[in-house]
């Protein structure tokens, strides 16, 4: 059993199999899943797993590269923004219009459902190198 760090099983099988320029999403609720996605549904109740929690625990585990998310979430889901820079750290933020950021996620490696109800909880992460 592990000790510690993500216990899904789903999640940890994931993480290793991402290598450097993978792409992985971490969405709210609401995000409308491309067809044929590899989904980890995480959704309880509402709110439960919340974005940031997944994020952190996600961000703990993996080296992060880059990170993309849709420009509106400064402006609509403020509180938010500023708590997911603190959590991906001094990586490269690109920020581009919500439909523009569905169009290139539709590639991802994978993606993990969480039940946060916040508009904008979404974010794209680009896996890099451990060495």
């Amino acid at each position: 059993m592990k000790k510690g760090g993500i216990l899904n099983p789903a999640i940890c099988s994931l993480l290793a199999e991402l290598g450097h320029g993978d792409e992985l999403l971490i969405v709210n609720a609401g995000y409308a899943i491309p067809p044929e996605s590899h989904v980890i549904d995480l959704t309880l109740i509402p709110g439960i797993p919340r974005f940031l929690d997944v994020l952190r625990a996600v961000a703990e585990e993996l080296v992060i590269e880059s990170v993309s998310l849709a420009s509106e979430t400064s402006e609509v889901s403020p509180k938010l923004y500023q708590e997911l820079l603190k959590i991906v750290g001094d990586v490269d933020v690109d920020e581009v219009p919500h439909h523009e950021f569905r169009e290139q996620s539709e590639s991802t490696k994978g993606i993990i459902r969480t039940a946060e109800f916040t508009q904008y909880a979404n974010i794209r992460i680009t896996s890099g190198c451990a060495y």
